[in-house]
């Protein structure tokens, strides 16, 4: 729990670097409070409640974003990463959207089918993020940096010469 409230601490703290300890119990404790929302809206608001969720999401966010950067920090790599992964995603969900509706109105007036461009953007897409993101996970498993990297001081060895 402590790493948990530490992420919280330092939820605009984009620089520096984060253990694996942080980040996964981060993650952890992130998953289980998202549970624990989502079970709450459903007992106060029924099956299709997500204000609690919703909130939490909102609040967990900054957090999130900056503990994944300083964990790509620690294994030498650029937080910049995770902006082009939400980038790239931002922007297919909009041109599919786009790109969707657009023959959906047609589709309602009466036009067949969807184009086999949309099918394929779609696709590989959806493919390509699969496997970008595939990527930020494997590097959040990976080993930090020994010693001082580009990003700063191991906070491990410094957590280790403090016990």
């Amino acid at each position: 729990m402590k790493w948990f409230v530490k992420c919280i601490r330092n939820y605009v703290n984009f620089s520096g670097r984060a253990r694996r300890k942080e980040y996964w119990f981060f993650v952890l404790f992130t998953f289980i409070f998202s549970i624990v929302a989502s079970l709450l809206d459903r007992l106060i608001f029924g099956p299709t409640g997500i204000l609690l969720s919703g909130l939490f999401g909102l609040f967990i966010l900054l957090p999130q974003l900056a503990v994944m950067v300083r964990r790509l920090h620690d294994t030498n790599r650029s937080g910049k990463w995770v902006l082009w992964y939400y980038l790239a995603s931002i922007i297919w969900v909009v041109i599919l959207l786009a790109w969707g509706m657009k023959y959906f109105a047609a589709a309602l007036q009466g036009a067949a089918g969807l184009p086999v461009g949309l099918s394929i953007f779609a696709i590989v897409g959806g493919l390509a993020l699969v496997g970008f993101g595939i990527t930020l996970f494997v590097w959040s498993l990976l080993p930090g940096t020994q010693g001082e990297n580009r990003y700063g001081a191991d906070p491990k060895a410094e957590e280790e010469a403090r016990n």
